[in-house]
């Protein structure tokens, strides 16, 4: 059987926040035959750094909006420069949803976020990984 691989970069300043987004991942892992090559992230810094060796590494991005330095939402303005493709997903205990609009996420989520939520979520992002639909 031919497994789906997604590459994901979850970047959250909170190792905690880290921790659980993971032990979702995980399970999802376990029970949908989907892989994922994690890579953590404390900072929109640490991020952008491998983001800027290969822009096209990652399929899907978990970002924290409130970060010491770079936010969130900057670190996916850089993205969104130099990849179109690729899906974005805020998880933030923010109130301000509405700048993110202008990086095209696939969704917000708000802390805790909902195991079901990201599951939905790594559904449409592993089904267009199978068959992808880019027109044009």
């Amino acid at each position: 059987m031919l497994s789906t691989v997604l590459n994901t970069s979850l970047c959250d300043d909170g190792a905690l926040q880290r921790a659980y987004i993971k032990l979702i991942l995980q399970d999802y892992e376990s029970r949908c035959g989907v892989k994922f090559n994690l890579y953590e992230f404390s900072s929109g810094e640490e991020l952008l750094e491998k983001f800027n060796q290969n822009p096209n590494l990652f399929d899907l991005f978990f970002l924290d909006h409130r970060m010491k330095t770079i936010t969130g939402l900057e670190a996916a303005s850089h993205i969104r420069q130099r990849n179109q493709g690729c899906h974005i997903v805020f998880i933030t205990a923010s109130e301000e949803q509405g700048d993110f609009k202008a990086v095209s996420p696939l969704r917000v989520l708000t802390k805790p976020a909902q195991p079901a939520a990201v599951w939905d979520i790594l559904d449409k992002v592993a089904a267009e990984k199978i068959s992808p639909s880019h027109s044009g």
